[in-house]
């Protein structure tokens, strides 16, 4: 991931990353910055690799999903500059997505879905319940979240689901912002936005997601998942980023087994876990590896256009939940105090057209910064 294969100056611009190759473009808004004022340096690199790099001062900071920033934190690399609900207060983050072949070929997708997203709703409910230190479930949610993140830190851990905002519910208004800013950051591909007949960010937003199967669960949520289940068991094949805090919820009920419960055969499909969700997209929900997955709103936004053939509407996603708000981290070293004092510095990120890479474009474009990605 650290390998670097192209360089270019945007003007709070970005990468725009389909079908595994990476394009270019130069729009977007005009820097407000000093024209002396150097360009952020945007390089992509792993998690793991953000934490080390900034711990040796190769870069200046990262962005990063929990809990990654709280491992930097807490073995004293750096500090939080910002939390991405001080860019934007509740900002949608990662969501529950099935893909539309897998929903095209089933007998009974609907029914499915319903339960898929009841148990999404079972799984954030005893979440939020057990982050009490109080909670009977507090030692064995800790447990569940290093296990799934594969980090050995608890006390990083904790101070990352902290700093996660759990939440089934969708987001319609926050889907229809993001997707305005995406445009606006030059983001969609000139050609396949046209193609994908949405007059505008509001049309997408409502086409992407549905509130039927969460408004089933909730009329559901307190009923026995065994008295639910599907009267003839189903198989499906689930996707998520690695180490994402943000997607515990998924991981609480396939270890709990509520999905079995439901009479949904989960198993975790080809590729998993996905380094980020572009990759996701492309390389699991288009490439027919998954029929369902975890991952952030905004990539979810960007490759059903960008990476999609509309002959065949092979990216084709819908969200039916969400799974957390908030959550991402820009951490600095010790020396930093604001986002101009990475002007001309190196700041790590998971890649080009992630939750992350969308924020941090926010925030510098608040302070007039312009940006160059590395991919």
């Amino acid at each position: 991931m650290g390998d670097i294969l192209k360089i270019t100056v945007l003007v709070i611009a970005v990468l725009v990353f389909a079908s595994g190759c990476t394009e270019t473009t130069e729009q977007g808004p005009k820097p407000t910055a000093t024209p002396s004022r150097e360009p952020i340096n945007l390089v992509k690199m792993s998690g793991q690799d953000m934490i080390q790099r900034l711990g040796t001062g190769e870069i200046a900071g990262f962005i990063g999903w929990e809990p990654y920033p709280s491992e930097a934190i807490v073995k004293g690399y750096g500090k939080p500059l910002i939390y991405s609900g001080d860019i934007w207060s509740h900002h949608p983050c990662c969501v529950v997505a099935y893909d539309y072949d897998w929903y095209k070929n089933s007998s009974n997708p609907d029914d499915v879905l319903d339960r898929l997203t009841l148990v999404q709703v079972k799984a954030v409910d005893y979440l939020n319940s057990a982050k009490s230190r109080d909670s009977p479930d507090h030692a064995a949610l800790v447990a569940y979240a290093m296990e799934f993140t594969g980090s050995q830190n608890q006390t990083a851990i904790e101070l990352a689901m902290q700093g996660v905002d759990y939440d089934y519910r969708n987001d319609i208004p926050g889907t229809t912002q993001f997707t305005d800013k995406i445009k606006g950051f030059g983001i969609f591909d000139k050609d396949k936005w046209p193609q994908s007949g949405f007059e505008n960010a509001s049309d997408y937003a409502n086409s992407l997601i549905t509130n039927k199967y969460l408004d089933w669960a909730l009329e559901h949520r307190n009923d026995s998942l065994a008295d639910l289940k599907l009267a003839k068991p189903v198989s499906m094949r689930y996707g998520y980023l690695v180490s994402d805090l943000h997607e515990l919820p998924f991981w609480i009920a396939y270890r709990k087994g509520w999905y079995d419960e439901a009479g949904i055969n989960m198993t975790l499909g080809e590729g998993t876990p996905f380094t980020n969700g572009a990759f996701e997209m492309t390389q699991g929900f288009k490439e027919n590896k998954i029929d369902a997955g975890s991952l952030g709103i905004p990539p979810v936004i960007i490759h059903r256009i960008n990476s999609n053939d509309f002959s065949k509407d092979d990216a084709r996603v819908g969200v039916i939940a969400g799974m957390n708000y908030n959550g991402s981290v820009i951490v600095v070293r010790n020396d930093i105090s604001s986002m101009k004092d990475l002007a001309g510095k190196t700041v790590g990120y998971p890649g080009p057209g992630t939750i992350q890479h969308v924020l941090f474009l926010m925030a510098a474009e608040k302070e007039g910064l312009t940006v160059v990605t590395v991919q």
